[in-house]
């Protein structure tokens, strides 16, 4: 490289003399001279480098005449050549490219610690790269690395020393090394000296990437080994969260986003990613097209094709790596139950035996469907075309029978929310194709929330949609008959059915929490937190599963879908800033449900039935169907409203509903508070008569 170097800097000044010349020569054929006014001063070339190239002449001397180029010495290529000569002989000093130096190939990586021995040196002299024997168990681990990475790029000879002179200059190094482990010992006295083999085979092993020396200690080797184990056996994140529902997955992303590189594991029970639970009774039937049975994706009303889970795969970490990555994340353990919490020693034992370890873990196991006895005793044959309905497989189930018509009579058991959408739902999209049924034991559906009158119109919608309603029966005996199931209902008749769908209600899965021994509430079943959503130290809870303390409503758990998210983002929140921040419950989440055509209801609060309630209806609107009404409920310690239910209202009122009970205040005129709703349009036709009047 120098060479060429020098050689370029040769080339450019010749070539630049070379012009100047020209340059010169031209001008006085043309008749130029230095004494005509009008002749442009010549371009100044700077010479190459500022290096002196001359020993022996003057290099710059130039001529008398102001514009002729000087010519060089001959003494500037003699001083070059010099230059280049001992450039060269110091390069093959310093380096000893020609493997001649025998002592100084490594000595900027070894310490001679240790005088040579006259007869040692002459055995090894062959040897440049091999130090004297009995020296080399003496380095340090960072000499020995050194030692490694330096470049062979000539094989050396092997060594003729035999194994029996090898031992025994090892044993004259081992005099020596076990006065140098008396100053230091920190060294490992239990070291070996190696065989030439077994230098040569460490010497060329690989260094692309360094590791520690291994210690030849037998007891270090299994106590590593232990730990190995140890650590492999169970897995520990800074954030656990027990379920991977919608409160799960919210509280993830709540604690990602407030601490960037969070590591959270999510330990879910079911088989699939987290996803949104409501469209299966919902929008899967009735903007779902034939992939929905597979893809579980709908299109929705503004034309963009949606599925119900909340990430994709590639979304999560495997838990095997999440506590190896380097910007933290989110990972999901599926199909796994987590049976027990131990608070005090920060550990989280599976139905498996796996004991994962956490510093923050969050409670959001959800509620699973109620089990009915009368079902539970049933055959196992009978068994086969019943389904309690609450998962996407069940869908699918549902579904897949419905397309290829093996399903043509279907009964609903059940007068709630889901029961009533389903059996509304499945008859919007299938029509005539399929014989719907629907049985309760109550008087009308969804009683436990609307006001009498408003059960009576939902009774009378659903039943003009197509469905077959039997009220106030209940199912008293179930067998199976050729293909299949036969219902015996409480007044002596029998309904026959392909498939039955069982949605009676649900119920909290507290099995982690009475076995971790946190408190539960006794009336509504979910594990007690207080305002903040905390249920002991390190622990907290969200979901359906919670039972907290709402300051305007008091004790409440909620199975609404906004609940799971609002609380589980608080949560997650809380989670990631405890100890800095903390934040109180005071959102009052909502839900939705449609049952009929033309009976969309939306409710915010505690919408109770069992309350004394207050409608107020909009005036009658012959061109729209729809109609429109408010439903208040007052509280029953000082009448104050604790929820409003809207029938066919839309637009912000659900956000007026809530400022209404934060308010907390008595209501007297219940007309008026209406008026902040859109149940009335202002008289337009009048107020134009007035602009037009003089």
């Amino acid at each position: 490289m120098l060479l060429r170097a020098v050689g370029r800097q040769m080339t450019s000044v010749i070539r630049q003399q070379t012009a100047i010349r020209n340059i010169a020569l031209t001008r006085s054929v043309l008749g130029g001279g230095h004494d005509h006014h009008h002749e442009p001063q010549p371009v100044y070339i700077p010479k190459p480098g500022s290096l002196s190239w001359s020993l022996c002449g003057s290099p710059h001397t130039k001529s008398a005449h102001p514009f002729e180029p000087y010519k060089p010495d001959v003494g500037s290529f003699i001083g070059a050549a010099v230059f280049i000569g001992l450039t060269v002989f110091a390069v093959l000093f310093k380096t000893d490219t020609f493997k001649k130096d025998d002592g100084h190939h490594h000595g900027h990586h070894v310490k001679h610690s240790e005088p040579k021995e006259e007869h040692h040196h002459e055995e090894t002299k062959h040897v440049p790269q091999t130090e004297p024997q009995g020296t080399v168990e003496n380095r340090q681990p960072e000499e020995v690395l050194s030692a490694r990475e330096a470049p062979a790029a000539v094989e050396d000879p092997v060594p003729t020393t035999s194994k029996q002179e090898w031992e025994k200059q090892a044993s004259e190094s081992a005099d020596t090394k076990s006065v140098d482990l008396d100053e230091n010992p920190s060294q490992e006295a239990t070291e070996k000296p190696r065989l030439p083999e077994e230098v040569l085979a460490a010497r060329d092993a690989p260094s692309a990437v360094e590791e520690p020396v291994p210690s030849t200690s037998k007891s270090a080797q299994e106590e590593g080994a232990s730990v190995s184990k140890e650590e492999n056996s169970s897995l520990h994140c800074e954030y656990v969260i027990i379920g991977s529902g919608t409160a799960a997955y919210y509280a993830s992303l709540a604690i990602r986003a407030k601490q960037a590189e969070a590591k959270v594991l999510m330990i879910g029970e079911e088989p699939d990613l987290p996803y949104n639970r409501p469209p299966l009774s919902k929008e899967l039937w009735w903007y779902g097209d034939e992939t929905a049975v597979s893809k579980l994706d709908y299109t929705s009303l503004s034309g963009k094709k949606r599925d119900i889970f909340y990430e994709v795969e590639g979304f999560f970490v495997s838990p095997e790596d999440i506590r190896k990555a380097p910007h933290g994340g989110v990972a999901l353990l599926r199909g796994k139950k987590a049976v027990k919490i131990c608070a005090e020693d920060k550990k989280v034992i599976l139905e498996d035996g796996t004991t994962i370890g956490y510093d923050k873990v969050l409670i959001a196991t959800g509620i699973r469907p109620k089990k009915e006895k009368v079902f539970e005793d049933a055959s196992e044959e009978a068994k086969e075309k019943i389904t309690y309905y609450h998962y996407p497989n069940d869908f699918k189930r549902v579904e897949r029978g419905l397309a290829d018509k093996s399903v043509q009579k279907l009964t609903v058991i059940g007068n709630g929310l889901l029961a009533s959408e389903l059996a509304y739902s499945i008859k919007r999209k299938y029509g005539d194709k399929v014989e719907v049924h629907q049985v309760f034991e109550q008087k009308h559906p969804a009683e436990d929330i609307l006001p009498t009158h408003l059960a009576r119109k939902s009774f009378d919608a659903i039943k003009k949609s197509g469905v077959d309603i039997r009220p106030e029966q209940k199912v008293e005996g179930v067998r199976k008959c050729c293909k299949n199931v036969v219902l015996k209902l409480s007044d002596g008749s029998e309904l026959r059915s392909d498939l039955v769908i069982v949605a009676t209600g649900e119920e909290p899965n507290s099995e982690i929490i009475e076995a971790s021994g946190f408190k539960l509430d006794e009336k509504q079943g979910g594990v007690k937190a207080d305002k903040y959503l905390k249920v002991s130290e390190n622990v907290w809870a969200a979901g359906a599963i919670a039972t907290f303390d709402d300051d305007v409503l008091g004790q409440r758990r909620i199975s609404s879908w906004e609940n799971a998210q609002v609380s589980g983002r608080l949560a997650g929140e809380n989670m990631a800033t405890a100890g800095a921040s903390q934040k109180a419950f005071w959102y009052q989440p909502s839900f939705f449900t449609k049952f009929a055509p033309h009976l969309h209801i939306n409710a915010v609060g505690q919408c109770d039935s069992s309350l004394e309630t207050v409608t107020v209806y909009a005036e009658p609107d012959g061109e729209n169907p729809l109609e429109k009404a408010v439903v208040f409920y007052k509280s029953k310690e000082n009448g104050n409203v604790v929820g409003v239910l809207l029938v066919n209202v839309f637009g912000p009122s659900l956000d007026v509903a809530r400022r209404i009970i934060d308010d907390r205040k008595r209501v007297d005129e219940y007309k008026e508070i209406a008026k902040l709703f859109p149940l009335y349009e202002p008289p337009k036709v009048e107020e134009e008569t007035k602009e037009k009047s003089p």
